[in-house]
C-alpha cells in the first residue's frame, strides 16, 4: 500500500501524524497526574491502539485470508521487531528517567542529537553524504539547541543524569538504525510482522510495569477516566502511522536526508503546534531555531546541492 504513495507525500503524512501524537500526549499529560504509573498506563494504551491500527492496516480486501499481510511472517522479522521494541521501550524509559533527575532542556537537546547517529549510519549501507549535507547537519544541531526552552525546568545536571541521557540518545539513534537494517534485508516486505512484534512486546512489558507500579502505589492508585483513556488511545493510533511510514521511508530514502528531516521537521512542527494550539509563547532563540531548521532541511535534503550542481 505504501508503494502507491509518493515519498514526499508520505514524509509529510509522517510529520503531521507525529505532531498529532504529541498533541494527544500533551492533552493526556494535562489531565493525568505525573508519575510512572500514569506513564506506563499511557504506554500500554498506546501499544494497544498501535496494534489495532496495524491489524486493520494489514487487511487486504482482495486477499482470500483477512490478514494476508501478517501471514507473510518470518522469525527474522519477528526477532528484529522485538529488538526494535526493546530499543523503543529503553529509549522511552531512559528519557523519562533523565527528565525526572535532570534539566528538561538539555535532556531534550542530547536525546534529539540521536538523529545524527541514524543519519550517518547510511554510510554503512553504501550511501554517500556530500559537504552540503554535512553542513546542513551542523546547522541542524544549532536548530535543536536554539529550539529548546532553556527556562523550562530547574533541575541541575549531574553525572548520573548525563549517563542516562546519553543512553537515551544512543537507543534513540539505534531505533532509526533498526528501521534501516530491516528495510535492507530480504524480509523488508514483512513490515507489518516487524511492527506487530515490536508493539506487542512493548504493550505486554508496559502493562506488566503499569500493574507493578499500581500495586506498589497502594491506596494512591491512578484511576484513569474516560478522557484520559481517549487521549492515550488517540495518541497510540496516530503514533502507529509515522512508525509504519518511517519504516518504509528508512529504506526508500538516504539516511542523511530522511532522519534529519523527520526529526528536525517534527521538532519545528511541534513548536508551532504548541504556539497555535496551546498558546505557548516561543522565545526569540526558539524562533531562530525554527529558521535554522528550515535552512538545514534545504542543505540536508540535497536541494542546495541540486541548485549549485
Amino acid at each position: 500500500m505504501l508503494l502507491l504513495i509518493p515519498v514526499g507525500i508520505l514524509l509529510v503524512v509522517s510529520l503531521v501524524f507525529n505532531v498529532a501524537t504529541g498533541v494527544a500526549q500533551k492533552l493526556y499529560n494535562k489531565t493525568a497526574p505525573a508519575g510512572r504509573e500514569s506513564n506506563w498506563f499511557y504506554n500500554t494504551c498506546m501499544g494497544v491502539a498501535c496494534l489495532v491500527f496495524l491489524l486493520i492496516f494489514s487487511i487486504d480486501p482482495t486477499a482470500s485470508e483477512p490478514l494476508g499481510a501478517i501471514t507473510d511472517f518470518s522469525f527474522a522479522s519477528a526477532g528484529l521487531g522485538i529488538l526494535f521494541g526493546v530499543l523503543v521501550l529503553a529509549q522511552s524509559y531512559t528519557f523519562m528517567w533523565a527528565l525526572e533527575i535532570g534539566p528538561f532542556s538539555y535532556t531534550t537537546v542530547i536525546v534529539s542529537l540521536a538523529t545524527l547517529i541514524a543519519a550517518v549510519s547510511g554510510l554503512f549501507f553504501g550511501e554517500s553524504i556530500d559537504l552540503f549535507q554535512y553542513f546542513g547537519m551542523g546547522v541542524m544541531v544549532l536548530c535543536i539547541v536554539f529550539s529548546t526552552d532553556k527556562n523550562n525546568g530547574s533541575r541541575k545536571s549531574s553525572l548520573k543524569w548525563l549517563v542516562i541521557a546519553l543512553v537515551s540518545c544512543l537507543t534513540n539513534g539505534f531505533v532509526g538504525i533498526m528501521q534501516k537494517i530491516h528495510q535492507n534485508t530480504e524480509y523488508k516486505a514483512q513490515s507489518t510482522a516487524f511492527l506487530v512484534s515490536a508493539f506487542a512486546f512493548m504493550t505486554v512489558v508496559s502493562a506488566l510495569l503499569w500493574l507493578y507500579e499500581r500495586k506498589k502505589s497502594g491506596e494512591s492508585k491512578f484511576n484513569p477516566n474516560a478522557k484520559q483513556i481517549a487521549f492515550a488511545l488517540i495518541s497510540g493510533a496516530t503514533f502507529a502511522v509515522p512508525h509504519t511510514a518511517n519504516l518504509y521511508l528508512a529504506g526508500a530514502m538516504p539516511s542523511a536526508v530522511f532522519f534529519p528531516i523527520i526529526n528536525t521537521g517534527g521538532l519545528i512542527l511541534t513548536l508551532l503546534a504548541a504556539t497555535l494550539l496551546f498558546k505557548e509563547k516561543l522565545t526569540r532563540l526558539q524562533w531562530i531555531g525554527i529558521v535554522l531548521g528550515l535552512i538545514s532541511s534545504l542543505f540536508v535534503s540535497g536541494t542546495v546541492s541540486a541548485w549549485i550542481g
